[in-house]
This record gives C-alpha cells, structure tokens and sequence, in this order.
C-alpha cells in the first residue's frame, strides 16, 4: 500500500484512532507531533509503547497498531530523547576506542617490521606509504571459522572443518575472511582517501607537499573505525598478538588466535554502532547479530544464565526454551554493545559508563511512570518492553564488571 502525505490533523486523528492520548483542548501533545518528522518520531519509538493484538479493545482495528492506553507524543518524545542522550554516551567511549586502536596497530605494526627499530635499513623506508602499504607486509592468506553454537547455548568457533555431533543446535556453517580481497578494497579506499584529504584538509595537503608521503601514524587519523577494523583483519599473526596484548585482552586459558577472531569481531559491533551514532540513528533496539565466543574475556560470565550454560557445555542438553530465548535476548541487544566498550575501559571508566545508562534509564522511566491501564492502576510496561527490547532485563549493572 503506497503511503501518501497527509495533513498534520489527518496524522492527529489518526493517532487518537489508535488509542493515542491527544486531548483536543491542550496543545502541548498536538505541538510534539508538529515539532518532529513524524516518521521518525511515530514510526521510530511506537513500539514498546503498541498494545499486544490480543488485549485490543473491541473497537479497534486489529489490521492496524494500537497504543497501550494512556500513552501520548510525549511518552514517544521522551524515549527519543533517552535514544539521543545514549548515542552520545556511546560514541564518546567508541571515539576514545578508535584512537586507542590506531594508536595500537600503528606500534606493534613499527615492533613487527623493525624489530623494535633493530632493522635500520626496513626503519629508512617503512614510514612511506608506498613502502608499507606493499603485499608483503600483511598477511592475506583466507581464514575460515565455523561459530558453533551448542544446545547448551554456548558459544565458541573452531578453524578447522567439524562433524555435527550430538552437542551442536544446528550444523555449523563455515565463514571465510578472504584476506587478500581485503586488502584489494582497502589499499583502493585508503589510497582514493588521500586524494580526497589533500584536497579537503590543509594539514594533510601541507604534509604532502613538505614531504611527500604519509607516514602510517599520520595515515590512520583520516582512516575510519571500519577501515582500522580491516587493517587489523590483514595484519600479520604476530602484530595481530601483540595488538591484543597492548589491549589487555589476552588470556591465559585462551587461545591468542580466539582472541583475535573475537576482536575482529568486537571492532565490526563497534564500527556499526559508531556510524549509526553519527548519523543520529535509532540505537535503543538496534539488533547485533555478529556472534562473540563465550570464552572471549568471559563474556558468557556477563549473563545470568552462565552456570547452567556451564553445566550443560559439551553434552547433548538443552537450556530450557525460555531461558534460551532470554540469553539470546541478552546477547542479540545493547547489553553486548556495552560489553565491547567495556573491554577497553578501566575500573574507573566502566563505573562511570555504567552509572551513565543507569542514569538515564532512571530519568525515562520516572517520565514513562503515569500510564494507566484499563484497571486504573499504574502499568510500568512501555518501560519493561524498552528493557526487552534492549536486552537489559536483568541485573546488568552488576553482572557487567573487569
């Protein structure tokens, strides 16, 4: 069905069709419906506040949306404005990351390649970016991993073909890094990227023209998080090491080349979320299907049901049906976003990070506390679905530490 404009009073009484509170003798709910795109205000944040098709009153459309009863524009208005508030506190901690990673890779890449600056006559030239953007200097052999995921629910990945055995959910399908097309599509972009800066930015322009390359220290300041994400993807083994190893994620009990794949895979989390926080997109409910090992920086401890999921590793036992539904809420909401920032905080920071969100889930929920239900009694169900919706219905706050 075409969608075609429609009135500001069309959109209202729309909206009051729907079960939507808008007095006509009040203008403060009619003034937000104005004061945003309606598209992004209605159709972005209607849908923990939408009644469940079952508990329809008996004259609503059940073809159509109906709101939970007592909800208004400026219930809608505030989970947009919670939405905007944890995009900033996101982007802040990924900005830091990003610098962090660049920052990382650049040294261990110049450890590698120098021998710690021993290799005077590969320290002459490495600081050229047509010395070290060369072939030879990366590792572009494919990788293919296979997640596998147990009936227990626990998570890990083998790099070797597997049989399906008797512990598996579902038969593990293989997922190939080809590394040398990587770097085909990044040496292209990193190299169209230079041309652009030195006609958009005087600093580089100036470099350039003093002296005549771009040293990979200065390179990666115009690179963005997903292009450092795919330079660390081709980066020999050894600097993928030591890149971890600077990061303070290797683990005793944990295969470096776990870590590594897990990283890629934290950074890729990390590059979708830091582009949709830049262009002020949705974030509360924004679904993450990139899977992360359970022995990863003991990411399986950061749930609740982590013993049980322990117990049942490597047999044939299923995690109850609701249980399971619940941890891959969890794992598939912002609560994983939250542990790969977490991976590059400290004590400090991450209580801090923390107390942020909690704070501003304490203010929406103080501004989503005055619906009613049919029964006159105050329902906390907007704010429970957001939670779902999130994956922070449970103790997060306590469960997600160093």
């Amino acid at each position: 069905m075409e969608k075609e404009y429609t009135t500001l009073r069309n959109r209202l009484d729309k909206l009051r069709d729907r079960g939507m509170t808008l007095p006509t003798d009040k203008s403060k709910e009619r003034n937000v419906v104005k004061k945003y795109n309606y598209y992004n205000l209605i159709n972005g944040y209607k849908e923990p506040f939408l009644e469940v098709r079952g508990n329809y009153p008996s004259h609503a459309n059940i073809k159509e949306d109906y709101f939970i009863v007592g909800t208004s524009p400026s219930h809608l208005e505030a989970l947009m404005k919670f939405d905007e508030k944890i995009r900033n506190i996101f982007l802040q901690r990924i900005l830091r990351i990003e610098e962090k990673l660049k920052d990382v890779i650049v040294q261990s890449f110049y450890e590698y390649h120098t021998n710690n600056g021993k290799k005077k006559s590969v320290l002459h030239v490495l600081h050229r970016e047509s010395e070290y953007l060369k072939r030879s200097y990366y590792n572009l052999n494919e990788k293919k991993t296979f997640p596998i995921l147990e009936k227990s629910q626990y998570r890990y990945t083998v790099f070797s073909n597997v049989k399906v055995n008797a512990t598996m959910k579902h038969k593990p399908k293989s997922f190939i890094i080809k590394k040398s097309e990587t770097y085909d599509k990044l040496i292209a972009r990193v190299y169209g990227d230079i041309g652009r800066q030195r006609r958009k930015s005087k600093y580089i322009s100036s470099y350039l023209d003093k002296h005549t390359y771009l040293p990979m220290w200065v390179l990666t300041n115009i690179l963005t998080l997903g292009q450092i994400g795919k330079l660390y993807d081709i980066q020999k083994e050894d600097i993928q090491n030591k890149v971890i190893t600077k990061l303070k994620l290797e683990e005793t009990n944990v295969n470096i080349e776990i870590s590594v794949i897990n990283l890629s895979r934290v950074l890729n989390i990390l590059t979708i979320f830091r582009n949709l926080c830049a262009h002020n997109e949705r974030m509360y409910c924004e679904k993450i299907s990139i899977p992360i090992d359970d022995d990863f920086m003991k990411y399986l401890d950061k749930f609740p049901q982590a013993t049980e999921v322990k117990n049942k590793k490597g047999t044939s036992l299923y995690l109850t049906k609701t249980k399971a539904h619940k941890l891959r809420q969890y794992r598939e909401g912002l609560y994983t976003l939250m542990f790969c920032v977490s991976l590059f905080l400290n004590d400090r920071e991450l209580k801090s990070f923390k107390s942020e969100i909690r704070t501003e889930l304490k203010e929406l929920k103080m501004k989503l506390s005055a619906f009613e239900n049919d029964k006159n009694n105050y329902s906390n169900k907007p704010y429970e679905n957001i939670l779902n919706l999130m994956g922070l219905n449970f103790d997060w706050y306590s469960l997600l530490k160093k």
